[in-house]
């Protein structure tokens, strides 16, 4: 009997609200990992909808929502999520990969108990890192051998 991912996924963010980006995306990277990065999301999103929706009518019905809060969330997460489709559906995989990639880290490190100010220098020193490793690999690629005069 084959186990969908998505029913692990719809356990742990009912019984956690752990967002379902952070595991389904992870699971679609190894269950496909030939799925393009626009697909990888576009899939994601698609299957979060229904589950995001079943976990907040499970809040609302147990009177664990602040709306206040909850207007102020989507008045700042709509827009981006707008400018995040845009950008996905529009810049190449070898981009969005990486990016996807550091978000799901960061959110990791904040998932196990990361502060907030620990947090921010994590996040800074692995873009620091991974950005001074890029250059000196790009580096390292477009650097031809240098030849060398022999005098005789």
């Amino acid at each position: 009997m084959h186990l969908d991912p998505s029913v692990f996924g719809g356990v742990v963010v009912g019984m956690t609200s752990v967002g379902s980006g952070s595991l389904m995306v992870v699971a679609l990277l190894f269950l496909y990992p030939r799925l393009r990065a626009n697909e990888l999301v576009g899939t994601d999103l698609t299957q979060a909808v229904p589950l995001t929706l079943a976990a907040a009518g499970g809040a609302l019905l147990f009177g664990h929502v602040d709306l206040s809060v909850t207007y102020a969330l989507v008045i700042g997460g709509v827009p981006a999520v707008i400018i995040g489709s845009l950008f996905s559906s529009r810049v190449p995989d070898p981009y969005v990969r990486p990016v996807i990639t550091f978000v799901i880290f960061i959110s990791g490190l904040k998932y196990i108990g990361l502060g907030t100010t620990d947090l921010g220098w994590a996040a800074a020193t692995t873009l620091v890192v991974t950005f001074a490793a890029w250059g000196g690999l790009s580096r390292l690629r477009t650097r031809t051998p240098s030849r060398s005069v022999q005098t005789v």
